[in-house]
């Protein structure tokens, strides 16, 4: 049976996630694994005798996963889905990728608060993170979302895609179990530039039988466009590609994905390039 993994911090973000995840999970026969990261310091007072509790400490977080997941399978259609317990020593982002290849979870489901200011960035950092350094596909969810058998979904795409066919599976599983199809969006920095209908022609062979059709605005502002495009067609969740990018990439350039991320007001599923 597959799992979808869910990095949590007990925090109301965590919570939201942890209900899409069980609402995810009972629709498709998968089970949860629910991982908290416990960092290196965390529990010890920096001495050689403290260290030797560090086992004891990780029980304890155990044991209050134990208590925090119950209270979600509590509703009837939720009970019978298979819940198991992660906690693990590290730094959240290479731990929560590491944890996912390792179970070979079919996605990783977690939370953000979509706010700005320091609060918004730090929590976005993880997710962020996560986005970059892991394989698995990540849904990420605002601390507002709610889960909704019918919804509309966005993608926002550069044409330039290159899924693995893992990666497809599991948006036709989220688009299914939510009953829709996708908004297709690309945006052109250049007014003066029109769609090339061979893109169009290449992603509709890609997308197969998934219903879309395609949306063009023109901003130089990528991630500025797709929000206004959300909320103008009251889109209830958005799909986007995180590409492999080089490392001067990396170093000096944006993540579109990152900053959606960071800053969005719905749930957002990230697929990764193959």
């Amino acid at each position: 049976m597959k799992t979808i993994l869910v990095p949590t911090d007990f925090s109301k973000c965590a919570n939201n996630a942890m209900m899409y995840a069980l609402e995810i999970a009972q629709r498709t026969g998968q089970s949860i694994t629910v991982l908290y990261v416990v960092y290196p310091n965390e529990g010890v007072d920096n001495n050689m005798y403290d260290a030797f509790f560090v086992d004891n400490y990780v029980q304890e977080r155990l044991d209050g996963m134990k208590s925090w997941a119950k209270k979600f399978t509590r509703s009837p259609h939720l009970k019978d889905v298979a819940v198991h317990l992660e906690c693990r020593i590290g730094f959240p982002v290479s731990t929560i990728a590491q944890t996912a290849t390792e179970l070979g979870a079919s996605l990783i489901v977690m939370g953000t608060t979509g706010a700005t200011g320091l609060r918004g960035v730090l929590l976005g950092s993880i997710a962020g993170g996560v986005i970059s350094s892991s394989k698995t596909p990540v849904f990420v969810v605002p601390q507002k979302a709610v889960f909704r058998n019918t919804a509309r979904f966005a993608f926002a795409t550069d044409f330039k895609l290159s899924v693995s066919q893992s990666s497809m599976q599991v948006m036709r599983e989220m688009l299914n179990l939510q009953h829709t199809g996708l908004n297709i969006v690309h945006v052109l920095a250049d007014p003066d530039k029109h769609p090339d209908k061979r893109h169009e022609i290449a992603l509709s062979e890609k997308l197969g039988t998934i219903p879309h059709n395609f949306h063009y605005l023109h901003d130089k502002n990528v991630v500025r466009a797709i929000h206004n495009f959300l909320e103008a067609t009251d889109c209830n969740g958005l799909v986007a590609v995180a590409h492999e990018h080089s490392l001067l990439h990396n170093l000096f350039a944006k993540s579109v994905s990152r900053s959606l991320a960071h800053h969005t007001s719905v749930p957002i599923l990230v697929l990764h390039d193959a």
